[in-house]
């Protein structure tokens, strides 16, 4: 079974979210209901993914007086091969875990442009990372190494941008703008200007103050649209698809939902930072389940911020005042239908 079973729907808000500890395991929902979500770990610093600094550089370190990079406050994030792409507003650095090449380092800003506010990050097939800025008004790219090549903004009609997505398929990178309430699109590679779509208003194709992004298989867009209090779907020529959630107190409604990511089922995954929750929806947007509470212990959150499935079922979230990312493992990704 590939699905997740529908968690019993109580009124009081997040009850089913508390977790349920056996054999040293934190699972969701609780028992009889199968376990669909497992905690993992949580990661602030290089070491806690066991990624070590040789001899070398620790001598290096303790004659610099080189210190340890460690989150302050993680804001968006992106996994891809390996390798772990996390926006920090505190460092305002992108900071990269690679545990295939046993490296971390951060990219601090584009040809002597440091970053003040990096909110998202993405690649593309090539490694390519995108990084956008919402107080630069801009979005960069860099190769696979951080080195910088091209930059588009406020020229190209970026206002505030905030979440960015790659359609490797179709060769299109999204962008939403958070104060235009629209999601801007150019073709990757040229970053020649495609036809944005959405404007402000709670009209079906309309937008308020749309944040983080996301694509499923087939090329849809899943956009939060945070203060209309819902999430929005189009396809890929920005035609309006459907959407759901509404403003509330109670399980399925949203207060402020921030990070999304779908995975390969297409359920959706959407954080949500003043429930400090991850709500799970199906593709129809009925809700599935509800993991993790309000907290600064394992599986807990305190204003998570952005969610990132990876290809091996690990779901990656930014718990930006834990200073922290917490893993989770999807019990049921790899089972058969």
């Amino acid at each position: 079974m590939s699905r997740f079973t529908k968690a019993i729907i109580v009124t009081t808000i997040f009850i089913v979210a508390v977790s349920t500890v056996s054999a040293g395991q934190i699972v969701w929902p609780q028992p009889p209901e199968k376990a669909r979500i497992q905690y993992e770990k949580s990661i602030t610093k290089a070491e806690d993914i066991d990624i070590k600094k040789g001899f070398f550089a620790k001598i290096w370190d303790f004659f610099a007086g080189s210190e340890e990079t460690v989150l302050i406050k993680p804001f968006g994030i992106h996994t891809d091969n390996g390798r772990i792409f996390v926006t920090d507003i505190g460092l305002a650095s992108v900071v990269i875990f690679d545990t295939k090449s046993q490296k971390m380092w951060t990219i601090d800003g584009y040809k002597g442009e440091k970053f003040i506010s990096p909110i998202d990050v993405a690649t593309d097939d090539d490694g390519y990372i995108y990084v956008t800025d919402s107080q630069r008004k801009a979005l960069y790219i860099f190769n696979p190494k951080g080195i910088a090549l091209k930059k588009i903004g406020s020229s190209e009609g970026l206002e505030r941008p905030t979440g960015v997505a790659i359609d490797r398929q179709n060769g299109i990178l999204y962008i939403s703008d958070t104060v235009d309430s629209q999601i801007k699109r150019f073709k990757t590679g040229s970053l020649k200007p495609l036809k944005p779509f959405g404007s402000r208003g709670s009209a079906e194709g309309e937008l308020n103050r749309p944040t983080f992004i996301a694509l499923d298989g087939e090329g849809n867009l899943y956009v939060t649209d945070s203060m209309n209090f819902r999430v929005c779907v189009f396809d890929r020529d920005g035609k309006f698809l459907h959407s759901f959630g509404k403003l509330g107190n109670t399980i399925g409604s949203f207060a402020s939902p921030r990070g999304i990511a779908v995975d390969k089922d297409g359920n959706i995954y959407v954080t949500d930072t003043l429930f400090d929750a991850v709500q799970i929806f199906d593709p129809k947007g009925n809700l599935l389940l509800v993991f993790g509470s309000k907290g600064k212990g394992k599986g807990e959150f305190y204003a998570p911020e952005d969610i990132s499935i990876s290809k091996e079922g690990k779901a990656y979230i930014s718990d930006a005042y834990n200073m922290r990312v917490e893993v989770f493992r999807i019990l049921s990704y790899n089972e058969s239908k």
